[in-house]
């Protein structure tokens, strides 16, 4: 698997599926790595203006990091399997 570093200007250290602890804010928008999945949760708005204009090219730049990286590995699944949560005893529970 191959990880790009982002251009320079973005201020993301944040390489797609390279941990499961990395995460980053665009806006009210949060990236939140894994090796097995990414996920993105918030909101954030893309105005028209030059806010608007950096946040949309920093999520560009990140979502390109991601469809290289996807693209360099050769052994793509088609899909993951689903993980089923697993029980745990309640800590607080007497």
């Amino acid at each position: 698997m191959t990880a790009q570093h982002p251009p320079s200007g973005t201020d993301t250290a944040l390489v797609p599926f390279a941990d499961n602890s990395a995460s980053r804010t665009i806006g009210g928008m949060t990236v939140e790595n894994g090796t097995d999945s990414i996920a993105f949760y918030g909101q954030t708005d893309l105005a028209r203006d030059s806010t608007g204009l950096e946040r949309a090219r920093a999520l560009l730049a990140f979502f390109q990091q991601v469809v290289t990286t996807l693209e360099a590995q050769k052994d793509l699944p088609r899909s993951l399997p689903t993980c089923k949560a697993a029980r745990v005893p309640n800590p607080f529970a007497r």
